[in-house]
């Protein structure tokens, strides 16, 4: 909602966050966030309005190595300094970096196990802080009758992880409670899901039809579904990711299936960028030392072919779940390229992607081309394998 325009059009009428608060503080410390919460519990109490609640946690993203004055998991409060407070209702819960399991896309290292750990500890700091917000929905009587969504917004930021369309950075927890439904209770979905269905999922909650809305004079229509009925089984989902930081402009899209996943890598020609907070991990670090100094990573990949990418990527993932073997070069899955380039090409066109056309042409559809939009080459030696 803050990229819609200014605060003053689009206010909020509760706000607690890193705008107007030290983003530890709305974000970490999980006594704040139920004091929060708790607060905005009680003015809705006092409304028979329905009321839309979202809380944004900061963990588990990385701390101590960015701001070591907060303590290494940000558990400090004030300006870090000796003597100031913790979070009162944090129990901390520490990891043994020598007992993780190293997920497959992880280089199996010292520097990378103590980096899981750590992460394990914020992951349960967040944890807790989920727990005292559904006691707060309780303590108000609200647990029969709310929609609690949880969810993240990328995932985990370690390599093939955040900023990448592998399932390491595909895949996020997705937990949806419907009161009204205890036959889904403690159920599991194979359902492919993704955060386009929120949208939908509390509109049919609400009981509200989507308006007629235009961009354009184009009629604009959710392409997410609603998650309140999960017996349907849905087959495919669609994704995509153009920038992280400033300086890590790399647009991607992604059609996956339960069998097949086609990536399409826009900007391949330039080495896949490494955001900041990734950068200066022990993780990555350690990768990095170790590839310079030619030593051994324990990694499935190397810094070469992470950095460097096809234009498109093909994997059939039920043969290769760590997405080793691209496809693209042989023949005998050409059918297969060109139904889900198909499917990826409808998809952009319905959500009026901007980049439809490139990185081989430049899309026209204003003036003489207002009425029938073209993709015009651009002449620069690529190849339009679509």
């Amino acid at each position: 909602k803050k990229t819609c325009g200014p605060e003053s059009v689009y206010p909020f009428d509760f706000a607690f966050t890193e705008e107007n608060n030290s983003i530890n503080q709305v974000g970490r410390n999980i006594t704040r966030i139920r004091n929060l919460v708790n607060k905005f519990l009680t003015a809705a109490n006092s409304s028979s309005r329905p009321f839309f609640l979202y809380v944004a946690f900061h963990d588990p993203h990385r701390c101590g190595h960015t701001n070591p004055e907060f303590g290494e998991f940000c558990e400090k409060f004030g300006n870090g300094a000796e003597g100031m407070g913790v979070i009162p209702d944090w129990k901390p819960i520490h990891y043994k970096p020598e007992e993780v399991l190293v997920p497959y896309f992880v280089p199996d290292t010292p520097a990378a196990r103590r980096d899981i750990a750590a992460q394990y500890t914020t992951i349960s700091r967040m944890d807790q802080g989920i727990g005292l917000i559904l006691d707060e929905i309780k303590k108000f009587n609200y647990e029969n009758d709310t929609l609690v969504i949880f969810t993240s917004d990328n995932g985990i930021p370690f390599p093939s992880g955040r900023t990448n369309l592998y399932d390491p950075g595909m895949a996020e927890p997705f937990l949806l409670h419907i009161p009204k439904k205890p036959e889904l209770h403690n159920k599991e979905s194979n359902s492919m899901v993704s955060l386009l269905d929120i949208a939908p999922t509390i509109l049919d909650w609400f009981n509200i039809s989507y308006p007629d809305y235009k961009l354009n004079k184009a009629s604009v229509k959710l392409t997410g579904k609603s998650l309140l009925n999960l017996t349907q089984n849905e087959e495919t989902v669609f994704g995509s990711h153009n920038l992280h930081e400033a300086t890590m402009y790399y647009p991607m899209r992604v059609i996956r299936t339960k069998e097949y996943k086609l990536i399409h890598n826009l900007n391949f020609k330039m080495p896949f960028p490494i955001d900041q907070d990734f950068f200066i991990s022990p993780t990555f670090q350690d990768l990095l030392n170790k590839t310079l100094d030619g030593l051994p990573t324990n990694w499935y990949k190397n810094l070469s072919n992470y950095y460097y990418r096809d234009q498109w990527e093909l994997y059939n993932l039920k043969e290769d779940p760590h997405e080793l073997r691209n496809l693209i070069p042989y023949p005998v899955y050409s059918d297969v390229v060109k139904k889900l380039m198909q499917a990826l090409w409808d998809w952009s066109v319905k959500t009026n992607d901007p980049w439809i056309c490139s990185p081989y042409a430049v899309l026209e559809d204003t003036g003489r081309f207002k009425d029938n939009p073209q993709c015009l080459p651009l002449y620069n030696h690529l190849v339009d394998l679509a």
